[in-house]
Protein backbone atom coordinates (compact mmCIF):
# COMPACT_ATOMS: atom_id res chain seq x y z
CA UNK A 1 0.00 0.00 0.00
CA UNK A 2 2.11 2.49 -1.10
CA UNK A 3 -0.18 4.73 -2.44
CA UNK A 4 -0.31 8.29 -1.26
CA UNK A 5 -2.56 11.11 0.02
CA UNK A 6 -2.62 14.67 -0.48
CA UNK A 7 -4.34 15.93 2.30
CA UNK A 8 -6.07 19.57 1.54
CA UNK A 9 -6.05 22.56 4.69
CA UNK A 10 -8.03 25.78 4.35
CA UNK A 11 -6.91 27.84 7.50
CA UNK A 12 -8.40 30.87 8.23
CA UNK A 13 -6.71 32.79 11.37
CA UNK A 14 -7.19 29.28 13.13
CA UNK A 15 -5.52 28.68 16.17
CA UNK A 16 -6.27 25.05 15.96
CA UNK A 17 -4.56 24.42 12.94
CA UNK A 18 -0.86 23.35 14.57
CA UNK A 19 -3.09 20.59 16.82
CA UNK A 20 -5.02 19.60 13.50
CA UNK A 21 -1.48 18.59 11.51
CA UNK A 22 0.15 16.87 14.28
CA UNK A 23 -2.77 14.83 14.84
CA UNK A 24 -3.34 14.41 11.44
CA UNK A 25 0.67 12.99 10.89
CA UNK A 26 0.94 11.41 14.35
CA UNK A 27 -1.72 9.03 13.96
CA UNK A 28 -1.39 8.12 10.79
CA UNK A 29 0.28 4.56 10.45
CA UNK A 30 2.08 5.54 6.83
CA UNK A 31 2.97 9.56 7.58
CA UNK A 32 5.99 9.14 5.11
CA UNK A 33 3.08 8.30 2.65
CA UNK A 34 1.02 11.72 3.11
CA UNK A 35 1.62 15.02 1.75
CA UNK A 36 0.08 18.35 3.33
CA UNK A 37 -1.11 21.40 1.43
CA UNK A 38 -1.94 24.28 3.60
CA UNK A 39 -3.21 27.34 2.78
CA UNK A 40 -2.71 29.52 5.95
CA UNK A 41 -4.42 33.20 6.02
CA UNK A 42 -3.90 34.95 8.87
CA UNK A 43 -2.87 38.38 10.67
CA UNK A 44 0.82 38.45 10.90
CA UNK A 45 1.22 40.62 14.03
CA UNK A 46 -1.54 39.11 16.08
CA UNK A 47 -2.49 35.35 14.60
CA UNK A 48 1.45 33.90 16.31
CA UNK A 49 -0.76 30.96 17.66
CA UNK A 50 -1.79 30.24 13.90
CA UNK A 51 0.99 29.23 12.62
CA UNK A 52 2.91 25.44 13.09
CA UNK A 53 5.73 26.23 15.76
CA UNK A 54 7.86 23.56 14.45
CA UNK A 55 6.74 22.79 10.39
CA UNK A 56 10.78 21.80 9.54
CA UNK A 57 10.05 18.66 11.91
CA UNK A 58 7.26 18.02 9.27
CA UNK A 59 9.02 17.53 5.60
CA UNK A 60 5.25 16.20 4.45
CA UNK A 61 4.09 20.11 4.68
CA UNK A 62 3.64 22.38 2.04
CA UNK A 63 2.22 26.17 2.90
CA UNK A 64 1.46 29.49 1.42
CA UNK A 65 0.86 32.28 3.74
CA UNK A 66 -1.07 35.41 3.25
CA UNK A 67 -2.76 38.32 5.31
CA UNK A 68 -5.72 37.62 5.96
CA UNK A 69 -6.99 40.41 4.41
CA UNK A 70 -6.63 38.87 1.03
CA UNK A 71 -8.58 35.98 1.10
CA UNK A 72 -11.70 35.30 -0.36
CA UNK A 73 -13.62 32.97 1.04
CA UNK A 74 -13.43 29.43 1.76
CA UNK A 75 -13.50 27.42 -1.68
CA UNK A 76 -11.43 29.82 -2.94
CA UNK A 77 -8.84 29.01 -0.52
CA UNK A 78 -8.87 24.82 -1.05
CA UNK A 79 -8.85 26.09 -4.87
CA UNK A 80 -5.54 27.49 -3.94
CA UNK A 81 -4.23 24.61 -2.66
CA UNK A 82 -4.48 22.22 -4.83
CA UNK A 83 -3.49 24.42 -8.14
CA UNK A 84 0.22 25.25 -5.64
CA UNK A 85 0.61 21.91 -3.88
CA UNK A 86 -1.37 18.95 -5.70
CA UNK A 87 1.18 16.75 -7.47
CA UNK A 88 -1.32 14.09 -9.16
CA UNK A 89 -1.36 12.17 -5.87
CA UNK A 90 -3.09 8.45 -5.64
CA UNK A 91 -5.56 10.15 -3.13
CA UNK A 92 -7.01 13.10 -1.87
CA UNK A 93 -8.05 14.34 1.78
CA UNK A 94 -9.79 17.34 2.14
CA UNK A 95 -10.32 18.47 5.91
CA UNK A 96 -11.07 21.69 7.81
CA UNK A 97 -8.46 23.40 9.91
CA UNK A 98 -9.62 22.46 13.22
CA UNK A 99 -10.20 18.07 13.01
CA UNK A 100 -8.50 15.54 14.96
CA UNK A 101 -7.83 11.85 13.34
CA UNK A 102 -8.51 8.43 14.68
CA UNK A 103 -5.72 5.87 14.64
CA UNK A 104 -4.36 4.79 11.50
CA UNK A 105 -6.93 6.59 10.07
CA UNK A 106 -4.93 6.69 6.56
CA UNK A 107 -4.94 2.81 6.18
CA UNK A 108 -8.54 2.85 7.57
CA UNK A 109 -10.02 5.05 5.22
CA UNK A 110 -7.42 3.72 2.09
CA UNK A 111 -9.01 -0.08 2.55
CA UNK A 112 -13.11 2.01 3.23
CA UNK A 113 -12.60 3.11 -0.36
CA UNK A 114 -11.01 0.04 -1.88
CA UNK A 115 -13.38 -2.21 -0.12
CA UNK A 116 -16.42 0.21 -2.60
CA UNK A 117 -15.09 -1.67 -5.10
CA UNK A 118 -15.69 2.17 -7.27
CA UNK A 119 -12.67 3.82 -8.65
CA UNK A 120 -15.01 6.65 -8.58
CA UNK A 121 -16.05 6.12 -5.31
CA UNK A 122 -16.00 9.41 -3.17
CA UNK A 123 -16.43 9.25 0.86
CA UNK A 124 -18.08 12.14 2.74
CA UNK A 125 -19.57 13.08 5.72
CA UNK A 126 -20.34 15.80 8.17
CA UNK A 127 -17.49 14.61 11.44
CA UNK A 128 -18.64 14.44 14.49
CA UNK A 129 -18.15 16.82 16.96
CA UNK A 130 -15.28 17.36 19.62
CA UNK A 131 -14.59 20.35 21.79
CA UNK A 132 -10.72 21.88 22.03
CA UNK A 133 -11.65 22.13 25.97
CA UNK A 134 -11.32 18.33 26.48
CA UNK A 135 -10.45 16.84 23.23
CA UNK A 136 -12.65 13.44 23.90
CA UNK A 137 -13.84 11.75 20.69
CA UNK A 138 -16.58 9.43 20.09
CA UNK A 139 -17.21 7.50 17.62
CA UNK A 140 -19.79 4.63 18.17
CA UNK A 141 -22.40 6.19 15.67
CA UNK A 142 -23.43 6.52 12.21
CA UNK A 143 -23.68 10.25 10.40
CA UNK A 144 -25.86 10.68 7.55
CA UNK A 145 -27.31 13.89 5.40
CA UNK A 146 -30.62 14.72 5.98
CA UNK A 147 -32.17 17.60 3.79
CA UNK A 148 -34.84 19.79 5.72
CA UNK A 149 -35.81 22.41 3.24
CA UNK A 150 -34.62 24.89 0.68
CA UNK A 151 -32.80 28.22 1.90
CA UNK A 152 -34.95 31.09 1.15
CA UNK A 153 -32.29 33.66 -0.41
CA UNK A 154 -30.67 31.17 -2.18
CA UNK A 155 -32.51 28.29 -3.69
CA UNK A 156 -30.44 25.32 -3.15
CA UNK A 157 -31.23 23.21 -0.08
CA UNK A 158 -30.55 22.95 3.68
CA UNK A 159 -28.16 20.07 4.92
CA UNK A 160 -27.62 18.62 8.05
CA UNK A 161 -26.52 16.25 9.61
CA UNK A 162 -28.38 13.48 11.82
CA UNK A 163 -27.08 10.19 14.06
CA UNK A 164 -27.92 6.83 14.15
CA UNK A 165 -25.94 4.29 16.65
CA UNK A 166 -27.30 2.00 13.82
CA UNK A 167 -24.19 1.44 12.24
CA UNK A 168 -24.33 0.10 8.61
CA UNK A 169 -21.83 -2.95 7.66
CA UNK A 170 -20.65 -1.07 4.70
CA UNK A 171 -20.30 2.35 3.30
CA UNK A 172 -23.71 3.93 1.93
CA UNK A 173 -24.57 5.81 -0.77
CA UNK A 174 -25.61 9.44 -0.71
CA UNK A 175 -26.42 12.32 -2.82
CA UNK A 176 -24.34 15.09 -0.65
CA UNK A 177 -21.07 16.02 0.76
CA UNK A 178 -19.53 18.14 3.61
CA UNK A 179 -16.56 20.24 2.32
CA UNK A 180 -14.80 19.77 5.60
CA UNK A 181 -14.57 15.92 5.12
CA UNK A 182 -14.15 14.25 1.19
CA UNK A 183 -11.96 11.45 0.46
CA UNK A 184 -11.59 10.30 -3.10
CA UNK A 185 -9.20 9.56 -6.17
CA UNK A 186 -7.06 12.09 -6.92
CA UNK A 187 -8.15 12.19 -10.51
CA UNK A 188 -10.95 14.18 -8.83
CA UNK A 189 -9.08 16.99 -8.44
CA UNK A 190 -8.74 16.65 -11.93
CA UNK A 191 -12.08 15.86 -13.37
CA UNK A 192 -13.87 18.44 -11.00
CA UNK A 193 -11.74 20.82 -9.81
CA UNK A 194 -12.80 23.22 -7.05
CA UNK A 195 -14.39 26.51 -8.01
CA UNK A 196 -12.58 29.86 -7.10
CA UNK A 197 -15.51 31.63 -7.35
CA UNK A 198 -17.66 30.46 -5.29
CA UNK A 199 -17.77 32.10 -1.26
CA UNK A 200 -19.30 29.78 1.52
CA UNK A 201 -22.60 28.75 0.83
CA UNK A 202 -23.15 26.29 -1.84
CA UNK A 203 -19.70 25.22 -2.07
CA UNK A 204 -21.11 21.56 -0.85
CA UNK A 205 -24.32 21.30 -2.66
CA UNK A 206 -23.06 22.17 -6.25
CA UNK A 207 -20.14 20.25 -5.53
CA UNK A 208 -21.96 17.25 -5.14
CA UNK A 209 -23.76 18.12 -8.03
CA UNK A 210 -20.47 18.21 -9.71
CA UNK A 211 -18.60 15.00 -8.36
CA UNK A 212 -22.03 13.05 -9.27
CA UNK A 213 -22.55 14.10 -12.94
CA UNK A 214 -19.45 13.63 -13.72
CA UNK A 215 -19.72 9.83 -12.79
CA UNK A 216 -18.83 10.21 -8.95
CA UNK A 217 -20.52 8.19 -6.19
CA UNK A 218 -20.25 9.48 -2.99
CA UNK A 219 -20.75 7.23 0.05
CA UNK A 220 -21.08 7.63 4.02
CA UNK A 221 -18.00 5.97 5.95
CA UNK A 222 -19.81 3.70 8.14
CA UNK A 223 -16.92 4.56 10.62
CA UNK A 224 -15.71 7.42 12.42
CA UNK A 225 -12.27 8.58 11.74
CA UNK A 226 -12.56 12.39 11.60
CA UNK A 227 -13.55 14.77 14.55
CA UNK A 228 -14.07 18.19 13.27
CA UNK A 229 -14.79 21.19 15.96
CA UNK A 230 -18.19 22.78 15.44
CA UNK A 231 -18.54 26.47 17.50
CA UNK A 232 -21.48 25.98 19.80
CA UNK A 233 -23.24 28.71 20.65
CA UNK A 234 -21.83 28.39 24.26
CA UNK A 235 -19.07 28.21 23.36
CA UNK A 236 -16.04 30.84 24.46
CA UNK A 237 -13.15 29.45 22.07
CA UNK A 238 -12.31 32.36 19.67
CA UNK A 239 -12.81 31.67 16.20
CA UNK A 240 -12.57 33.75 13.59
CA UNK A 241 -14.89 33.80 10.54
CA UNK A 242 -14.52 35.52 7.23
CA UNK A 243 -17.82 37.35 7.37
CA UNK A 244 -17.39 38.87 10.07
CA UNK A 245 -13.92 40.63 9.14
CA UNK A 246 -14.44 41.43 5.81
CA UNK A 247 -17.08 44.16 4.23
CA UNK A 248 -17.30 42.55 0.89
CA UNK A 249 -18.54 39.35 2.09
CA UNK A 250 -21.94 39.85 1.62
CA UNK A 251 -21.66 41.18 -1.80
CA UNK A 252 -19.32 37.70 -2.58
CA UNK A 253 -22.19 35.74 -1.45
CA UNK A 254 -24.99 37.06 -3.92
CA UNK A 255 -22.64 36.03 -6.61
CA UNK A 256 -22.09 33.20 -5.10
CA UNK A 257 -25.76 32.70 -4.95
CA UNK A 258 -26.39 33.43 -8.83
CA UNK A 259 -23.60 31.05 -9.93
CA UNK A 260 -24.73 27.99 -7.65
CA UNK A 261 -28.40 29.38 -9.29
CA UNK A 262 -27.62 28.92 -12.63
CA UNK A 263 -25.46 25.65 -12.40
CA UNK A 264 -28.13 24.07 -10.47
CA UNK A 265 -30.80 25.54 -12.88
CA UNK A 266 -32.27 26.99 -10.26
CA UNK A 267 -33.56 30.20 -12.54
CA UNK A 268 -32.13 32.02 -14.98
CA UNK A 269 -28.90 34.24 -14.04
CA UNK A 270 -27.58 36.76 -16.47
CA UNK A 271 -25.00 38.30 -14.71
CA UNK A 272 -21.68 37.99 -16.09
CA UNK A 273 -19.52 38.61 -12.50
CA UNK A 274 -21.48 35.58 -11.95
CA UNK A 275 -20.83 33.33 -14.36
CA UNK A 276 -16.95 33.69 -14.85
CA UNK A 277 -15.25 30.49 -16.24
CA UNK A 278 -18.50 28.88 -15.21
CA UNK A 279 -17.96 26.30 -17.96
CA UNK A 280 -14.74 25.12 -16.47
CA UNK A 281 -16.55 24.48 -12.89
CA UNK A 282 -19.72 23.31 -13.85
CA UNK A 283 -21.79 19.59 -13.90
CA UNK A 284 -20.44 16.86 -15.60
CA UNK A 285 -21.57 14.88 -18.93
CA UNK A 286 -21.77 11.41 -17.30
CA UNK A 287 -24.93 11.81 -15.85
CA UNK A 288 -27.51 14.54 -16.33
CA UNK A 289 -29.23 17.02 -13.61
CA UNK A 290 -32.18 15.68 -13.96
CA UNK A 291 -30.73 12.47 -13.10
CA UNK A 292 -28.87 14.09 -10.24
CA UNK A 293 -32.05 15.71 -9.45
CA UNK A 294 -34.20 12.09 -9.34
CA UNK A 295 -31.35 10.41 -7.51
CA UNK A 296 -31.08 12.98 -4.66
CA UNK A 297 -34.79 14.12 -4.17
CA UNK A 298 -34.01 17.63 -4.60
CA UNK A 299 -35.93 19.56 -7.36
CA UNK A 300 -34.24 22.71 -7.94
CA UNK A 301 -36.55 24.70 -10.36
CA UNK A 302 -39.33 23.41 -9.05
CA UNK A 303 -38.35 23.82 -5.54
CA UNK A 304 -39.87 20.10 -4.52
CA UNK A 305 -37.87 17.90 -1.49
CA UNK A 306 -38.85 14.39 -1.51
CA UNK A 307 -39.00 12.54 1.76
CA UNK A 308 -36.46 10.10 1.00
CA UNK A 309 -34.12 12.67 0.80
CA UNK A 310 -35.63 14.02 4.24
CA UNK A 311 -34.94 10.95 5.81
CA UNK A 312 -31.41 10.46 4.45
CA UNK A 313 -31.95 8.27 1.28
CA UNK A 314 -31.41 7.85 -2.26
CA UNK A 315 -33.40 6.58 -5.28
CA UNK A 316 -31.27 4.13 -7.29
CA UNK A 317 -33.90 4.45 -10.06
CA UNK A 318 -32.72 7.65 -11.58
CA UNK A 319 -32.91 6.96 -15.31
CA UNK A 320 -34.74 8.92 -17.20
Amino acid sequence: MKERIFVCVASYRDNQLEKTIISLLENAEHPELIDVGILNQLNFKEDKDCLISEVEKYPQISQSLIDYKDAKGCSWARSVVYKKFFKNQDFVLQVDSHCRFAKNWDTELKNMWKGLNDKKGVISHYPSHFDPKNEILKGDYFIKFKIEGFNDNSGFQRQKSISSYEIPENPVKTAFIAGGFIFGPGKMIKDVPYDPYIYFNGEEEVYAARLWTSGYNIYIPNKILIWHYYKLKDDNNEKHLHWNEHNDWSERQELTFSRCAYILDIKDVFDFYALIEVDKYGLGKARTLEEYEKFSGVFFRKQIIKDYAKNGEVNENYKI
